[in-house]
Parts: C-alpha cells; structure tokens; sequence
C-alpha cells in the first residue's frame, strides 16, 4: 500500500511540475490524425478484397494511441500510468488479432461463378420475372 501511495505523490509532485513543450506537437499530431482520418476514408473507397478490415482497425488502433499519448498526456507519465497503457494496447492487439483469424477462417458463402451480389442475373433466358421462375408482379399471374 505504501508503495502505491508514494507512486501517486511523485505523479502528482510531476504533474505539477509539468512543462508543455507549446502548441506545435499537438497541431503536427493533429495532422497526424487527419493524414490517418484520409487515408482511413481513401482505403474505404477502395475494393479491397483481403486485408481490409485488419486495415481499418490497425489505422483505428494507431489514431486511438496517438490521441491517448499526446492529448490525454500519457506520453509524460511514469510508472503506474504506462503499465495501464502499454497492457490496454497489447490487449487490444490481441482481441484484433484473434477476432481477424476467426474471421479469416469462416467459409466464405457459395457464390456463383459472379464476384459480387451486384453482379447476379436477376433472370436467364426462359425465364421470366423479377426473381426468376416465372414469377410476375401479385395479381399479374395467370390462374
């Protein structure tokens, strides 16, 4: 107990004594952030077909520590504060790596010979209908 209490007096002894090095580091880690932000947007636009989603989440994960080191002063503690940090990302790191080789391993639905949903025929010769099979608006169907 009586470690954890002097661990918090130097932190609070250091935050008082604490100096900001002035606006420049937060405005090149906001462009920082809004760099990562397009780049976010960019990959979104793009037809990825592997990889984007561990993509997006290793861009989140990178704007997520950036703003807790720099914004919320992690990066200026010691001690307790950077354990707490250093074991949140790791956990972090693990719940993505584990979540994408679970998704990575599902069998992917049978398709078509066609890529994308977009791409299937909504009828083939000899039939007829909006879905197929002879199938017309209700009402329309002879009886």
């Amino acid at each position: 107990m009586s470690a954890m209490a002097n661990e918090s007096f130097k932190e609070d002894r250091e935050m008082r004594q604490e100096h900001h090095s002035g606006p420049l580091k937060y405005v090149i880690i906001w462009g920082a952030l809004m760099a990562l932000t397009v780049l976010t947007v960019w990959t979104g636009s793009m037809e990825i077909k592997r990889g984007a989603l561990a993509l997006a989440l290793v861009i989140a994960s990178v704007k997520g520590a950036l703003v807790a080191l720099y914004f919320m002063h992690l990066a200026e503690h010691q001690g307790a504060s950077r354990i707490v940090f250093a074991t949140s990302m790791l956990f972090v790191a693990l719940l993505l790596v584990f979540t994408l080789f679970d998704i990575g391993t599902r069998f992917r639905p049978a398709l078509p010979s066609y890529s994308t949903p977009e791409e299937w025929p909504v009828s083939t010769p000899g039939q007829s209908g909006r879905y197929g099979g002879g199938l017309k608006a209700p009402g329309t169907n002879p009886k």
